[in-house]
């Protein structure tokens, strides 16, 4: 029989381990990428002036939503751990050595470099043990958000 008595009226309302800083930074993390890769995308090659400036707007959310962000590591080690990983299956796919190879040599130096300095870091807030619904649509949220402002950002 479970002792009543041990129970806290202030317990029950409490929130749930994982803190805002978590959730947070679950909703920057696809803004972030997303910024970055138009942001390159449109300021290397752009279809007009208008669209360099585009870039350079983009560059600009992506770098507020980073400064916005507790685990600023983890953010920039995740997305160009992605960047990383996209190259390598565009040199699989189209086995162009001189368009990919640079990009793919940075980006993945830049990744193992991070995990190496920082092999012993552990975040400053506490992760789920897996994904839930709340992690899902907090992560859904901020890839709509950021499809919604590169939108409203275009010329």
């Amino acid at each position: 029989m479970p002792d009543w008595n041990r129970i806290v009226i202030g317990d029950a309302f409490k929130p749930p381990s994982r803190n805002f800083d978590y959730y947070r930074d679950m909703f920057l993390m696809w803004p972030i990428l997303a910024f970055s890769v138009a942001a390159i995308t449109q300021i290397i090659s752009p279809a007009s002036p208008e669209y360099r400036i585009y870039g350079f707007k983009l560059a600009a959310c992506a770098v507020v939503a980073l400064l916005l962000a507790k685990e600023r590591l983890l953010l920039i080690a995740g997305g160009d751990g992605f960047v990383a990983l996209r190259l390598a299956v565009a040199l699989a796919f189209t086995q162009d050595w001189a368009t990919y190879l640079v990009g793919f040599l940075v980006s993945a130096g830049v990744f193992l470099a991070i995990l190496w300095v920082r092999r012993d870091w552990k975040p400053t807030y506490e992760e789920p043990a897996k994904l839930n619904v709340l992690s899902a649509a907090v992560g859904a949220a901020g890839l709509g958000a950021a499809v919604a402002l590169g939108l409203w950002l275009k010329p």
